[in-house]
C-alpha cells in the first residue's frame, strides 16, 4: 500500500513532508525534512560554484579564456577573480531565472557534459591507447560509456523546447568565444602553430 494516492502528488510542491505530516500526525518532522532540503540546497550549490571556479581555472590556465580567471591570491592561492565573477552571476541567476526553468537547464547541461566525458573515454582509448591510466574501464570502451550517453540521452529528450533553444544559443556563444579567442590562445594551439614553423624550416 501506498503511503498516498497518485492524485494526491499532483500540484504537491512538498510531497514527502506532507506524507510525514500526515502519517505521523505532527508537524515537526515535516520542518526537520524541509530544514535538510533548504540546507541541502545551500550546500550542493556552495560545491557547484566551488567546482565551477576550478573548472574556469583550468581553463584559464590552458589559454582558452583570459588569464585573470587563473589568477590566484599570493597569499592564499585562491582564484578570488575567479570565484567573484561566478559568485555574482551565479546569484544573478539564480534571483531573477524562475527556477522550474533554470533546473531545466542545468539538467540539460549536466547530461550533455556527461555524454561527452562519455565520448572523450571512447576517443581517447583509441587516439592514446598506451597512455597509462589509473583505472581499467571494464567491458571494453564501448560498453560502459555508451550505456552512460543512452541514459543521459534518454532523460535530455523529455526537456521542454524552450531548454533546447537557450542551450544551442549558449552553445553557439561558447562556440564563437572559442574560435574568437580560445583557439588563438591556446597553449596547446600555439604549441602544435611553433612545432608546425619549425617543421616548415
Amino acid at each position: 500500500m501506498g503511503a498516498q494516492p497518485a492524485s494526491a502528488f499532483k500540484d504537491q510542491e512538498a510531497g514527502l513532508a506532507v506524507i510525514l505530516q500526515n502519517v505521523l500526525h505532527a508537524k515537526w518532522p515535516a520542518v526537520l525534512l524541509s530544514a535538510g532540503a533548504v540546507i541541502s540546497v545551500f550546500s550542493v550549490t556552495l560545491v557547484t560554484i566551488y567546482g565551477q571556479t576550478r573548472i574556469l581555472f583550468a581553463i584559464g590556465r590552458d589559454g582558452l579564456i583570459p588569464k585573470s580567471f587563473h589568477s590566484v591570491n599570493p597569499r592564499t592561492l585562491a582564484p578570488v577573480f575567479n570565484t567573484v565573477v561566478v559568485c555574482v552571476l551565479v546569484g544573478l541567476v539564480g534571483g531573477f531565472v524562475d527556477s522550474a526553468y533554470l533546473w531545466d537547464m542545468v539538467s540539460m547541461g549536466t547530461l550533455v557534459a556527461f555524454s561527452l566525458v562519455s565520448v572523450g573515454v571512447i576517443v581517447m582509448r583509441y587516439k592514446a591507447p598506451n597512455l597509462e591510466r589509473g583505472f581499467k574501464l571494464p567491458f571494453g570502451p564501448w560498453v560502459i560509456p555508451g550505456l552512460s550517453i543512452a541514459v543521459c540521452m534518454f532523460i535530455v529528450k523529455d526537456l521542454p523546447t524552450t531548454t533546447y533553444q537557450v542551450f544551442f544559443v549558449w552553445m553557439a556563444a561558447a562556440l564563437v568565444g572559442y574560435f574568437a579567442y580560445g583557439i588563438r590562445h591556446s597553449k596547446l594551439g600555439q604549441l602544435k602553430l611553433a612545432s608546425k614553423r619549425q617543421g616548415d624550416r
